[in-house]
């Protein structure tokens, strides 16, 4: 059984929790309407569904563009409004570490070795090869850092976006000290950490689907699933959280709760490693984008770094631009596993009421057991169970399901700047080194292609909800079809009734699928439903700015001298 270590801002994800909320209630149907069961509570004391801030994004946006140390501690002292609230926010957000309250030691060593030198001075790189004299950098492509440097520029902008999707709450904390915030809970907030691999932090989950309900205004735990007998004894011989067990108050023999249902669903697929079989991607695409300009200059027997000191130094630091390029890399393949993640969750919730349902060991770690959990919606309470967890699902985690859209929109337009400057490079055939062209095409090959493929799986979960809303209807058919022949058998008022009542909120599951799934909150790729058509924009964009830039390699008759640079 895991233990439940919550991080909760508003509220303790707990079992005795739980159980308090459930004896406020009389019947299920009051767990799906959680703040008016619990009128006598401050509505503070439920988490909102997220919104993005636009302040907190431009705020962190600031904080993030200006030099560490220098200036951005400074903006945060106008910004926050007080020397106290600025000192928390800077060592919690990592502007100026000091203080080994906030952040580990190691952390603050490698920041000031590493990661401070290393803003300042590709940023140093970048004004020298922009303003210095053209002997002094004869050698240097001014494109190649500008390229680096707006990968570091698209790390700032991925940072800013996630700290939009903080809570009110949340943003308070940070500005001031443990336990308010600490490291623990920023790590929680991480994408490549935290949600990468959430049973390395306990009660991540726990919190997670608790604020989901909490968005919902549901109490999953006062609504149970009913199963054969036999399964729901199996469900409790498998107890793997102290907060969401199989029995409540709510719940008789052959019932068990719905949040523990969900919990075991979730955990079965987030506590994979869905990043080892990518590594083989990951690694050669990063190396292919450091070494390439490498290659190209050795091939045409040029100076790897330059001849003098400002050159090797803009080159070491184009290199450094790169390396943080590794990171967009990450993002954009945490950004498929996410989706890929929430693909297999919506699947198996779909298939457990598609006879004969899903293995038992697929949910949990159990190879003795070959039975199958299979969902009746023949059976009203189970309708009306199935479309709350499925509500609950939908919104779990739903903060870093935000980030992950904006992350790839972010990536898409990573991709289609690289074009532009393609095309301007060619068109305006302006100086550049032919190494230059061969990184640009490597950006666009690797940023553009994880983030069609995280489009992709976001096309497919969208897909999920039009197959499950076909299912949906095809059991209103059939349940109509039993009803009559039931009718014309003369057969129990108490089965037909079952069914009517079934068919009933069937027919209100398909139009909540329908408004909220498809219309309201469907999955979004840069502002957009995730479907077909967004897909053959990006994919359209980037191959037509491709063959546009081809288009003058052979109408201006661009030619390279023997080093590799434009002939002017």
């Amino acid at each position: 059984m895991s233990e439940n270590k919550s991080a909760f801002i508003n509220r303790r994800a707990s079992k005795d929790e739980n159980e308090l909320l459930i004896s406020r209630m009389s019947s299920s149907y009051e767990a799906a309407k959680l703040r008016n069961t619990l009128f006598d509570r401050s509505p503070e004391s439920f988490h909102e569904p997220i919104e993005f801030s636009w302040s907190a994004f431009w705020k962190t946006f600031i904080y993030e563009n200006l030099p560490p140390v220098f200036f951005s501690p400074i903006a945060a002292i106008f910004l926050e409004g007080s020397l106290s609230r600025a000192w928390h926010v800077t060592q919690n957000r990592g502007l100026c570490m000091l203080s080994t309250q906030h952040n580990p030691r190691l952390s603050i060593v490698i920041t000031w070795l590493v990661v401070y030198p290393g803003s300042w001075m590709i940023t140093a790189a970048l004004l020298l090869a922009l303003f210095s004299e053209n002997e002094l950098i004869k050698n240097i492509d001014t494109f190649q850092i500008i390229l680096a440097y707006l990968c570091l520029f698209m790390r700032r902008l991925i940072i800013s976006a996630k700290y939009g999707f903080f809570r009110p709450e949340e943003l308070e904390r940070l500005c001031h000290p443990a336990p308010e915030w600490s490291n623990d809970k920023t790590q929680r907030k991480f994408i490549g950490r935290g949600w990468s691999s959430p049973e390395e932090y306990p009660g991540l989950i726990e919190d997670e689907m608790t604020s989901a309900m909490d968005e919902n205004d549901i109490c999953l735990d006062g609504i149970p699933l009913e199963f054969d007998e036999k399964v729901a004894e199996s469900f409790s011989e498998h107890e793997t959280s102290k907060v969401f067990t199989s029995k409540t108050s709510a719940t008789n023999d052959k019932e068990i709760s719905s949040a523990f249902f969900l919990f075991n669903l979730i955990r079965s697929v987030y506590k994979k490693d869905f990043i080892a079989p990518y590594r083989a991607i990951l690694y050669p695409s990063m190396l292919a984008l450091i070494l390439t300009p490498f290659l190209v200059k050795f091939i045409y027997g040029v100076f790897l770094f330059g001849d003098n000191p400002v050159e090797k130094f803009i080159t070491t630091m184009s290199v450094f631009g790169f390396l943080i390029c590794f990171q967009l890399f990450f993002f954009g393949l945490i950004c498929a596993i996410d989706f890929e993640r929430r693909i297999e969750t919506t699947k198996k919730l779909g298939d457990i009421i598609r006879f004969p349902g899903i293995k038992f060991a697929s949910l949990f770690d159990s190879l003795s057991n070959n039975e199958f959990i299979f969902l009746d919606l023949q059976k009203r309470k189970n309708v009306f169970a199935w479309m709350n967890i499925r509500n609950v699902l939908r919104s779990f985690g739903e903060s870093y399901l935000y980030r992950i859209e904006s992350y790839t929109s972010i990536l898409v337009f990573y991709s289609l700047f690289c074009v532009a400057v393609l095309n301007l490079i060619v068109w305006t055939e302006m100086r550049h080194h032919i190494s230059t062209i061969y990184l640009i095409t490597v950006i666009i090959a690797t940023i553009a292609g994880i983030s069609i493929y995280s489009i992709f799986k976001a096309i497919k979960l969208q897909s999920l909800s039009q197959k499950h809303r076909d299912f949906v209807r095809n059991e209103i058919f059939i349940i109509e079809e039993e009803i009559c022949e039931l009718q014309d058998q003369s057969a129990s008022e108490i089965k037909i009734k079952e069914l009517i009542s079934a068919k009933s909120l069937l027919s209100q599951v398909d139009e909540n699928i329908n408004y909220k799934e498809l219309i309201y909150k469907p999955t979004t790729i840069m502002g957009y439903s995730a479907n077909p058509s967004v897909i053959g924009s990006v994919l359209g964009l980037v191959l037509t700015g491709c063959l546009f830039a081809v288009q003058g390699f052979v109408s201006t008759g661009i030619e390279y001298d023997l080093s590799g640079w434009f002939k002017f």
